[in-house]
């Protein structure tokens, strides 16, 4: 299903975009029992995204969302969709135990997999991934694509 929707010519706007990681955040985090806070523009423009780069937000959010899920013990999630003046920047930040970065070496990025991944799947479609994160003060994952990797 997903896989569908990435590639789907009929999905390639900023909206489009928008309302379905709206679904993805409502189908995991539904049950949880983590109180989600949303913070989503009313409106978009119907700007043409690429597949790669839906694809990438996508799977970039996914991967955040299981954190909170799996690791961060969190008891609230917030998570904002942004059309700044540069970037389209999404945010997900939990309240729950937060973690120490690593340090950038071969051996820590064997332990955090899935944030090295994230940061890679931005970086490949002209974006960053930052991810901000102490013991006992939660985590943000924060992803931005320039507006011009967007609007071509």
């Amino acid at each position: 299903d997903e896989i569908v929707w990435a590639v789907d010519p009929q999905h390639d706007t900023l909206d489009s975009l928008a309302s379905y990681l709206g679904k993805l955040i409502y189908e995991l985090l539904g049950d949880s029992g983590i109180r989600c806070r949303l913070d989503f523009p009313t409106y978009l423009p119907a700007w043409p995204v690429t597949a790669e780069i839906r694809h990438s937000l996508f799977l970039a959010v996914k991967e955040s969302l299981h954190n909170v899920l799996k690791h961060s013990r969190a008891t609230e999630v917030q998570i904002s969709f942004a059309l700044e003046a540069e970037a389209v920047t999404i945010k997900i930040a939990d309240n729950g135990f937060g973690f120490e970065l690593p340090a950038e070496h071969p051996q820590s990025r064997q332990q955090r997999n899935g944030l090295v991944n994230m940061r890679q799947r931005l970086h490949e479609i002209g974006g960053q991934c930052e991810i901000l994160s102490q013991p006992g003060k939660g985590t943000q994952v924060i992803l931005m694509i320039p507006i011009k990797a967007v609007v071509k």
